[in-house]
């Protein structure tokens, strides 16, 4: 039975895809920065930790934990959104926004390499989004999420060709426009079918030296 970890995982895209890994037969470890505000989570049966992506120090504890674990499947889910254009921007905000969307993911996959190298499939994806995309950026809003997920980009390619090494294959995923308190309930897309797409992706893209860039339906998206 493979063991899937996903992070952000108490509501939104994260609760969904806990759902649907649980659905198809794996074990699930799931991560939220409150536990006690987890209660949707907790009823999924998955194992739950705490974890505070903004937070190093949480970051350490968390890898320390799962020491020794095998981990097949990993997915880097949680992350912060953002709709502001230059001129109203938050800058404390945006320095967060990096730390939550950039670096912690990257963070995360370095510390937990181990546990990747262990597993059998070896698989990481993040979620990044089509709003990283640098080709198709043709609007002014959202400058410091762009950012953030172009930077997530460019650090997972860098890191694949190391990790490659290992057999490990990275994903950056975009989920599609999906309802939730991030997309607003004008998104087009329920978690539950991004989620179903996103378990087809994962599971299904096979391995790959190089970082491939996909949305929920399988398509390649630009750079």
């Amino acid at each position: 039975m493979p063991t899937t970890l996903i992070t952000g995982a108490n509501r939104g895209i994260g609760l969904a895809l806990v759902r649907e890994f649980k659905k198809q037969g794996h074990d699930v470890i799931a991560t939220a920065r409150n536990l006690f505000e987890a209660g949707d989570l907790v009823e999924t049966g998955a194992e739950c930790y705490r974890l505070d992506v903004s937070d190093p120090a949480s970051i350490g504890q968390f890898v320390m934990e799962l020491a020794g674990r095998p981990i097949d499947y990993f997915i880097n889910n949680a992350g912060l959104g953002d709709r502001a254009p230059i001129g109203t921007l938050d800058y404390d905000r945006f320095e967060l926004m990096l730390r939550v969307n950039t670096i912690a993911p990257i963070c995360l996959l370095d510390g937990l390499t181990p546990n990747l190298i262990a597993g059998k499939e070896k698989v990481a994806a993040a979620l990044s989004s089509q709003l990283g995309s640098i080709q198709n950026t043709t609007m002014g809003f959202g400058l410091a999420y762009r950012v953030s997920k172009a930077g997530l980009n460019m650090g997972l390619r860098t890191a694949a060709h190391t990790l490659a090494e290992h057999g490990i294959t990275l994903l950056a995923l975009h989920p599609g426009w999906v309802k939730t308190d991030m997309g607003g309930e004008n998104a087009p897309v329920e978690p539950a079918d991004s989620a179903a797409g996103l378990f087809k992706v994962i599971t299904g893209s096979g391995p790959s030296k190089e970082l491939r860039f996909f949305d929920f339906e399988g398509k390649t998206l630009p750079w």
